[in-house]
């Protein structure tokens, strides 16, 4: 078994990161929702700022349903545990991979990898910031089916050699 975490740093941010920004952006909301009296010009920033409250708050939420901070991976199956506030431990076997989405997984540099259980419908996540991400997103490309394999190989761009 391999094991991959995040550095204590990145926990933090990928945790509570949300926390700060939000109140920063509420003071901002406050301010401009007492100005709204003045003018109409004040509506816009409002609405944007508002919209920015969101939706981070949104992306946190998922990210704490699908982003574990330990991953344990060997040659038959991946083992997710340390979620945001629960002790739950998720076991995905490569045979039950039904998508692979996000980040390396879509042809894009970074982002969000996630790894789709089709059997017992669990979707985990992890960043390229987790300690071992090159050889954990090689390994779950090696291990998946040939087909995922294949639509993942062609949104990267690579031309695989077909035997005529």
């Amino acid at each position: 078994m391999k094991e991959h975490t995040y550095s204590k740093f990145a926990i933090l941010v990928y945790r509570f990161g949300n926390i700060p920004v939000t109140f920063f952006l509420s003071l901002y909301l406050i301010s401009l929702g007492i100005n709204l009296d003045a003018g109409w010009f004040y509506i816009v920033p409002f609405i944007i700022t508002l919209l920015l409250i969101y939706f981070l708050n949104k992306h946190y939420l998922i990210l704490y349903k699908i982003l574990p901070t330990k991953i344990l991976a060997d040659d038959e199956k991946i083992i997710c545990s340390n979620f945001f506030l629960s002790k739950r431990e998720i076991t995905i076997y490569y045979k039950n991979i039904v998508e692979l989405s996000g980040s390396i997984f879509s042809g894009k540099i970074s982002g969000l990898m996630k790894v789709v259980d089709g059997e017992r419908h669990y979707t985990i996540g992890f960043f390229h910031k987790i300690k071992g991400a090159k050889e954990l997103e090689t390994l779950i490309l090696s291990k998946v089916n040939r087909d995922i394999y294949n639509e993942v190989i062609n949104r990267i761009g690579f031309k695989k050699k077909e035997k005529e």
